[in-house]
């Protein structure tokens, strides 16, 4: 039996977007994990091994040649057939480590360029190491077809070798998770005070500047002095610090709702009315489909990635990127129009529904490998 090791730097990341894919390729391969146990992240994959490796996030030369010596002893230990990376740090290393052990087939999935928002030498380097990882991998999937067009135009990778599977994104939605519920609607809305007729916009996800958060709290202040029902609820984890003291949330009265990561994110998709994306750089945008099978419609902006998640004027709205102005005229829109508000929603759930069920994703992932270990040919997934 063929064996493959999926190897990510933190352990959530296979949490959220690869369960599915390693339950699915489970039927028919032996599936390892690898990733950085010591986060201590609870894992419900049903791998076959899971290991760990020293792999970090941050830059740091020393740890990050810990982990590249760890990499190395695991493969040459475990003698892979296939090895599939995903995210920045783990591709690099990941794909170093197999090439120098010789494992044959090297598979990273790109989910996002950090240097998007870099200028100058840092841009520079940054943007080599994606290509080092690329010409070292012997195909890389992309998450999303405008990534995809945005790494050849920056001669990143080349066609040849290079793949979207479906219709784009890691891992699709699980549709039997995200879906309206009306229950987790008022629970969520119960316990944090917020009425019926109170209209909320919802940040989910990482709290840091790439995410275009200090915007939103910028742009949400002017809107909700105008329309007093808004309220914005922001969820995830707080990188930035930026809610460490307290300040912002007392200086909105009530208004702003903080609350830290959770492991239910449909229960707040459901009790929004408005998801928020204001992001500087996406791959894809998972969570603009989540909140749409929850039949929630986006308000995000305007960059590839996020332009294959949302369809703009008809399942969201997309605004200039770093653009505060047009965040809030799109906010405005949707706050006084509840009409166009729900249409969008509507569109939004049967598309994400139709289009991107993480069922979808997992079936072509598949037979993605079944055409890799059968030939080695990928001409049937070019796009």
């Amino acid at each position: 039996m063929k064996r493959i090791a999926f190897v990510v730097a933190a352990p959530a990341t296979a949490e959220i977007f690869l369960r599915g894919h390693i339950a699915a390729l489970g039927e028919r391969y032996q599936v390892d994990l690898i990733a950085n146990l010591h986060q201590h992240y609870p894992l419900s994959v049903s791998a076959n091994k899971i290991i760990h490796a020293p792999i970090h996030r941050s830059i740091n030369v020393w740890l990050d040649f810990m982990a590249l010596l760890a990499l190395i002893r695991i493969f040459s230990k475990n003698r892979y057939d296939a090895v599939h990376s995903v995210t920045p740090k783990a591709g690099l290393l990941t794909m170093i480590a197999a090439w120098v052990t010789r494992v044959p087939v090297r598979n990273h999935t790109f989910t996002g360029q950090v240097w998007v928002t870099r200028a100058g030498l840092p841009r520079n380097l940054l943007r080599s190491l994606d290509k080092l990882v690329y010409s070292i991998s012997t195909h890389s999937l992309v998450d999303s077809h405008s990534q995809r067009d945005f790494l050849l135009t920056e001669k990143v990778i080349q066609r040849k070798k290079s793949s979207v599977l479906a219709n784009g994104s890691i891992s699709g939605v699980n549709v039997d998770r995200f879906k309206p519920d009306s229950g987790m609607r008022k629970i969520i809305r119960d316990k944090y005070g917020v009425s019926d007729n109170d209209l909320v916009f919802l940040f989910l996800g990482r709290i840091n500047p790439d995410k275009g958060v200090p915007e939103l709290i910028s742009a949400f202040r002017r809107v909700s002095k105008v329309y007093t029902e808004a309220k914005l609820l922001i969820v995830g984890e707080d990188e930035s610090g930026m809610f460490d003291d307290g300040s912002i949330e007392d200086s909105f009265m009530g208004k702003l709702i903080r609350v830290g990561c959770t492991s239910e994110p449909e229960a707040y998709f459901n009790a929004a009315d408005v998801f928020c994306l204001p992001s500087h750089r996406e791959g894809f945008g998972s969570v603009l489909i989540e909140a749409a099978a929850c039949g929630v419609a986006s308000i995000a902006s305007n960059i590839y990635g996020i332009s294959d998640a949302l369809v703009d004027n008809r399942t969201g709205l997309l605004h200039s990127v770093k653009c505060e102005e047009d965040l809030i005229a799109k906010m405005i829109v949707l706050v006084s129009n509840p009409r166009l508000r729900k249409q969008l929603a509507n569109a939004a759930m049967l598309r994400a529904r139709g289009e991107f069920s993480s069922s979808v994703l997992e079936q072509e992932l598949v037979a993605f490998y079944e055409k890799v270990f059968l030939d080695g040919e990928f001409t049937s997934f070019y796009r």
